[in-house]
């Protein structure tokens, strides 16, 4: 029997950071799929990054991950998102060739060092009493591991459905994992459906795109990786239509047979990207919605019309698409449909992304709720990297809410109950000035780095970017500017002149004149990249919220981790409330921080149990 330190179901998004994170730490680890083929494969929408998300792939990044790296190679379209406002709320995005990210994928994990890939299904695992897995795949084989991290997305139990028609499996061609669904709820695992969708492929040479509105790249686009040396390539378009009346009005002719509202589909869908039909029917009196048509790759000759998801009957969708401006004779490629399926409610999961039931099992990716890319492949490196740093017998990767969008995320999915798939936002961040996507690598590198996550060549010039910008701080706080060299400049960008000499740092802070004038004022001898540029630029902006924003970081962090005890009876803790002693006992918190955040849970029971564990508990 084939033995592994660490074996990783599913090789979407989840699965390739998992994988790589445990080989990465020394580790024998193996990648297993149905289809090796399938490698990082887009099944929705042919893009990395936005608002949010783009933070979480650079998080990725500076934790030595993958994402990143690939989309940099693999994107066609670069795009800053939300650049009108202001940095803390910017997301970088990359439309990508879906086919080349999945091929560079597979590359990569045949070519990483400790990484095995494996073809086959998961049927069935057992706990050993050694605390080691034995899993059961398909063709009578068996594995055995010392962790498993599930990552199966949308595959466990999954139906699709088109109209009232539904077909068992996970994506289109591809079967479910339905003995796997049973397997998990067998080890005592509560299981829910959720919903997600995707929307038709057309023929590209079949569209009219003058009938569309034109969207370009950025005409300069920030890499996603600080390994990135190459330039990135950003020439191929996206669009945007809407839709109109007609559409609304033939959509609704299929309602009557909709999986979705005939009550056929249970699970729940998510609530911010919903189905076209769900934004006709939720949203009646609009008379439009803006939908993208964005290419699947650069010469692939397809495109994926982002807006339109949708599980109606097949001739209703095309129908519908035909009112679009462009589409009149459009070839449709692949239609829409739902895809409903199995997931682990993730307040079965510690912190980590371990099962406090099961030892040594981990959750990562649509499995435990999400929705997303982005999302999945950050708990697939948490959940990975936790996996092996177990094992080792060192202490676990705990990403705080202050720390990095993945903490926040991870700590909302395991101490809120969430009956949606759930999407990453920036409002979800409280200290989201202190989340930026430009201070990634300041905020995570260093930490990846000592758990042996990123390579020393990545660290180098995370070194050499620090070094660079302490030059060019000390040089813009040592030089000055009079009135008479800078007011005519803020004169003519209609900005209030300076009435005295003052310390160029201080006009990086007004955010005017340009920060080029600035830097080439204060001449200090070395060339910044554009990211270290925002970095700059937006540390000073931000400066005195951010302040504000750690000292009260600093205060809620005195108690924010504190542990509470795996066996506390919350029933005979009367100076809580009983809501809040029912929903402590069924959420089993870890923390002080994570016991505030679940439902049902007020401050006032908060500051009773912080007393209860500081004073009444004996003290370890």
């Amino acid at each position: 029997m084939t033995s592994f330190d660490v074996v990783t179901v599913g090789a979407g998004h989840a699965g390739i950071e998992s994988s790589f994170a445990a080989a990465r730490l020394g580790l024998s680890s193996a990648l297993l799929s149905f289809d090796l083929g399938a490698v990082g494969r887009m099944s929705c929408n042919p893009a990395v990054g936005g608002v949010a998300k783009g933070q979480l792939v650079r998080e990725i990044d500076a934790l030595g991950g993958m994402m990143g790296r690939l989309i940099d190679r693999a994107g066609i379209q670069f795009r800053m998102l939300n650049s009108s406002k202001g940095p803390a709320v910017w997301g970088p995005r990359a439309q990508a060739d879906m086919d080349l990210y999945s091929r560079l994928a597979g590359e990569a994990a045949r070519k990483e060092p400790n990484l095995t890939l494996v073809e086959g299904e998961l049927l069935d695992f057992e706990r050993n009493e050694d605390g080691t897995f034995t899993l059961s795949l398909s063709g009578n084989r068996e594995l055995r591991c010392r962790a498993l991290v599930i990552t199966a997305g949308t595959f466990l139990a999954a139906l699709m459905h088109t109209g009232l028609k539904k077909t068992p499996g996970g994506r289109v061609g591809e079967r479910a994992a339905d003995s796997l669904s049973k397997a998990i709820a067998r080890h005592g695992l509560a299981l829910r459906r959720l919903k997600t969708g995707t929307p038709m492929r057309v023929r590209s040479s079949s569209l009219d795109f003058s009938q569309m509105t034109r969207q370009d790249g950025d005409e300069r686009p920030f890499p996603f990786s600080s390994s990135t040396d190459f330039e990135l390539r950003n020439d191929v378009p996206c669009h945007i239509i809407r839709t109109n009346e007609r559409t609304h009005e033939i959509l609704r002719s299929g309602f009557d047979r909709s999986p979705l509202f005939t009550g056929v589909i249970k699970g729940l869908g998510p609530r911010y990207c919903p189905s076209v039909e769900d934004k006709v029917n939720r949203f009646p009196d609009r008379t439009s919605h803006q939908l993208f048509v964005e290419p699947e790759g650069a010469d692939c000759g397809r495109s994926y019309v982002n807006g339109f998801s949708s599980s109606l009957p097949a001739e209703v969708q095309e129908e519908a698409m035909r009112t679009l401006p462009g589409f009149r004779d459009a070839e449709i490629l692949r239609f829409g449909y739902a895809v409903e399926y199995d997931s682990v409610r993730a307040t079965q999961l510690k912190p980590t992304l371990e099962a406090k039931a099961v030892p040594g099992l981990w959750f990562a990716g649509q499995v435990n709720g999400t929705s997303g890319y982005e999302e999945a492949a950050a708990q697939g490196l948490l959940a990975g990297a936790n996996a092996g740093l177990k094992l080792l017998g060192r202490e676990p990767l705990l990403l705080r809410r202050d720390q990095a969008y993945a903490g926040v995320m991870v700590d909302d999915l395991t101490s809120i109950e969430i009956d949606e798939p759930y999407r990453m936002f920036t409002s979800r961040a409280e200290y989201r000035l202190l989340l930026r996507q430009d201070n990634v690598e300041a905020r995570l590198l260093e930490l990846g780095a000592g758990l042996g996550l990123v390579g020393d060549e990545q660290r180098e010039r995370f070194l050499a970017s620090r070094g660079r910008l302490r030059t060019v701080r000390e040089a813009l706080r040592a030089a000055s500017v009079t009135p008479a060299e800078i007011n005519p400049e803020l004169a003519a960008l209609g900005e209030a002149p300076i009435p005295r000499p003052c310390r160029c740092m201080e006009l990086v802070r007004r955010g005017n004149p340009p920060l080029e004038t600035l830097l080439k004022r204060a001449d200090a001898g070395v060339e910044l990249t554009a990211q270290e540029k925002c970095e700059l630029w937006a540390d000073e902006l931000y400066r005195g919220f951010r302040d504000r924003e750690q000292r009260a970081v600093e205060r809620q962090e005195r108690h924010e981790n504190l542990a509470i005890p795996d066996d506390l009876d919350y029933s005979g803790l009367v100076t809580l409330s009983i809501e809040a002693r029912q929903a402590l006992s069924k959420a089993r918190p870890a923390t002080l921080g994570q016991a505030r955040r679940v439902a049902g849970v007020r401050e006032a029971d908060a500051s009773a149990l912080l007393y209860e564990l500081l004073h009444r508990r004996p003290r370890a």
